[in-house]
């Protein structure tokens, strides 16, 4: 998927969002800066039927993976072992958290907003870890929504080569994929979603 080196249709309301967070993005890991503005970019020209709130979406979209920025190499003796991605995760959701409620404070964002982008931020992989409740996690629209959207990435020649060194067999990670497209919420995205592992599967 092609990326913009900048958003010349961001709505203003956005930039100065965009502004503090891009270059933590940048010197976060390999691809989060292209998978935030190609999540939020999705979000601005959504054309289908479910609610999208903007004002919420593109925040969390723009900031949800910030918090790998704070992982610092010399954390990783700590977030290790087997369980080393699932511990990512769950730092990296609640620095993204701490981070995103700061910029959003920086720059005067709408506080009756700040609350609920924070929020998501601070789950928007808990799908992922042991012993959650997808249901109880994601619990209104927008959580839903932006996990969707998120989710997406997975679907893209770019992720699977990211995960290429995890899973030699391409085939596996295809059906790894396959079983992931259960936890869509939304029969749009899943559409899509399978869509792109068709033709992923085809390459």
């Amino acid at each position: 998927m092609a990326t913009k080196n900048t958003f010349s249709d961001l709505p203003i309301r956005y930039r100065k969002v965009w502004a503090k967070a891009r270059p933590l993005l940048k010197a976060g890991r390999p691809g989060d800066l292209q998978h935030a503005q190609e999540t939020a970019q999705f979000i601005l020209d959504y054309k289908g039927r479910l609610p999208i709130d903007r004002d919420i979406l593109i925040p969390v979209a723009l900031m949800h993976d910030i918090g790998h920025y704070a992982i610092l190499p010399e954390h990783f003796r700590f977030v290790t072992g087997p369980e080393k991605v699932m511990n990512g995760k769950l730092v990296h959701m609640l620095a993204g958290a701490k981070i995103a409620k700061d910029i959003l404070a920086s720059v005067n964002y709408d506080s009756t907003k700040i609350k609920e982008i924070v929020g998501i931020i601070s789950i928007h992989d808990a799908d992922q870890l042991q012993g959650v409740d997808p249901i109880k996690i994601y619990d209104n629209p927008n959580k839903k929504i932006f996990h969707d959207i998120d989710s997406l990435d997975r679907y893209t020649e770019v992720r699977l080569k990211s995960f290429a060194s995890l899973y030699p067999d391409r085939q596996e990670f295809l059906r790894l994929l396959a079983g992931y497209l259960e936890q869509f919420f939304y029969a749009e995205f899943k559409r899509l979603a399978s869509s792109r592992l068709n033709l992923l599967s085809k390459i």
